[in-house]
């Protein structure tokens, strides 16, 4: 699997993000991904 950089300029909006995520980052972000594409999304809390 290929990694990449993940660059967030506005650090307000990161600091809200990091307060609403459950799990680490890449499965967040994955999750994010598969809700834009239409595909099941795991909801673990």
């Amino acid at each position: 699997m290929k990694k990449y950089l993940l660059l967030i300029e506005d650090e307000k909006l990161w600091e809200k993000f990091k307060e609403i995520i459950h799990k680490d980052l890449n499965t967040e972000i994955i999750n994010l991904i598969k809700e834009k594409l239409g595909l099941k999304v795991k909801n673990e809390k």
